[in-house]
């Protein structure tokens, strides 16, 4: 008797569940600029942290433009009481998508969503820029500004979608009334030559140039010649420079994102220079101009960040940070996910996005190959964080695809997920090899 040969699981995702891969990122964590989708961030539903989100429009873009906002919070907590990890729920996508909104008209749908009328809502321009700390390159806030100018003149979501600086140069072009690269540099210098106060020094003058010259290319360039050390050293002045164009293209002020401050608060990190790092956020970002008058930071936070970055914190006098009530108007705080309905909310753009043009599926049916109550269990056995629900689907999409099923349930959900695995063969280590031998020839 002859079995039927098992298709490989890709083969299966492909052609009989009608997906181009495997809906689900393997790992979970986002980074802007990827080109996967399930690992860039675009395929986040605002939905699923519907009331942050707004909570977020109201303290740190409102308390930006007109409270005077200099530093927000976004946290998340622990699920376990004592629990320091408090990764993977979400705040660098949700970040990534409201520096996009805000940036696509400049923070008017953001006024006008958190209830300002028309008017007002024209009333302060302003952009958002998205950087974050790593334990590879960006390890100083100069690196972490120039990362964020990196930002507005390179990224790009795809589509007809411009980066940042070529929409603002758009901006610069109507206020000035000339497209002429010497009236736009003049423009952008008359602000610099505006500033009365204290300044890191001089604007970098190239810089200046690259970004008034007309479809970007240049102020990439310019951008990617500069050297490791340098854009640690001179990051600062790199944001100085692009605040004194974004100024001068009508930006009243600029939010910027700081992502995984947990890595410059790392404890592999000596203790004095994390102190020297945090007291810049204070010189550069609060002492000097243009930042003190334009730049308001956003930075995430847990627990384990708070513990090792509190004390430097303190020293350099910045706003706390503290999930208090003193504190509720500059922190916003992700909740784990609360049922599986949200779980399902965070995973049916992964699968509509993975599914081929043409495909036809039965109405209510948007978790195919899943029925709902498969996503329920798979809820059950996560740990209600965004990052573990997309990690266990890509699992179980995988065991489930190997398998060749037509859908995937509530049992194939526990037996992938619940059931330990076999055991694997010893590896023919020194001991294994020790024990192989035939020791009574001795």
């Amino acid at each position: 008797m002859t079995t039927a040969r098992t298709a490989p699981g890709i083969v299966w995702i492909k052609r009989e569940w009608r997906m181009r891969k495997n809906p689900f990122p393997s790992t979970g964590m986002a980074g802007f600029g990827r080109q996967d989708d399930r690992e860039n961030g675009l395929l986040y539903e605002p939905g699923v942290h519907a009331e942050q989100l707004q909570e977020a429009i109201e303290k740190f873009i409102l308390g930006m433009s007109y409270s005077g906002l200099k530093f927000g919070y976004l946290w998340s907590v622990g699920i376990v009481p004592g629990d320091s990890d408090a990764r993977g729920f979400g705040k660098s996508v949700l970040m990534q998508h409201l520096a996009r909104e805000v940036n696509k008209d400049f923070g008017e749908s953001a006024y006008l969503q958190a209830g300002l009328d028309e008017e007002d809502a024209a009333e302060v321009p302003v952009c958002c820029l998205v950087t974050g700390f790593d334990t590879a390159n960006v390890r100083s806030l100069g690196a972490a500004l120039f990362a964020a100018v990196e930002y507005a003149v390179t990224y790009s979501a795809g589509g007809e979608e411009k980066p940042l600086a070529e929409r603002l140069r758009e901006q610069l072009v109507q206020r000035v009334g000339s497209a002429d690269v010497r009236d736009l540099v003049k423009a952008v210098t008359d602000e610099h030559r505006s500033i009365k106060g204290r300044t890191l020094g001089p604007p970098d003058d190239k810089l200046i140039v690259a970004l008034c010259e007309e479809g970007g290319e240049a102020a990439a360039e310019h951008l990617r010649l500069v050297t490791p050390v340098s854009r640690s050293r001179n990051g600062a002045s790199c944001m100085a420079t692009f605040l004194l164009f974004a100024a001068a293209a009508g930006m009243k002020h600029v939010l910027v994102f700081c992502d995984q401050l947990e890595d410059l608060a790392s404890t592999t990190t000596a203790r004095a220079k994390r102190i020297l790092e945090v007291e810049k956020f204070r010189d550069v970002l609060v002492e000097t101009l243009p930042m003190a008058d334009m730049v308001t930071m956003v930075v995430t936070m847990h627990p384990r960040a708070s513990l090792a970055i509190g004390t430097a914190w303190a020293l350099a006098d910045l706003p706390a940070f503290e999930l208090t009530e003193a504190n509720r108007q500059s922190t916003v705080r992700l909740p784990a996910l609360r049922n599986a309905a949200q779980a399902a909310q965070l995973l049916k753009p992964y699968l509509t996005a993975a599914t081929k043009e043409g495909t036809v599926r039965d109405e209510g049916d948007e978790l195919f190959p899943f029925t709902s109550e498969a996503i329920a269990c798979l809820f059950d056995r996560s740990t209600r964080k965004p990052r573990d629900v997309l990690r266990k689907a890509h699992i179980v999409t995988l065991a489930a695809a190997a398998e060749n099923l037509s859908r995937i349930d509530t049992a194939d959900v526990l037996r992938y997920l619940d059931t330990p695995a076999p055991p694997q063969p010893r590896e023919a280590g020194v001991m294994g090899i020790a024990n192989a031998i035939d020791w009574s020839q001795e």
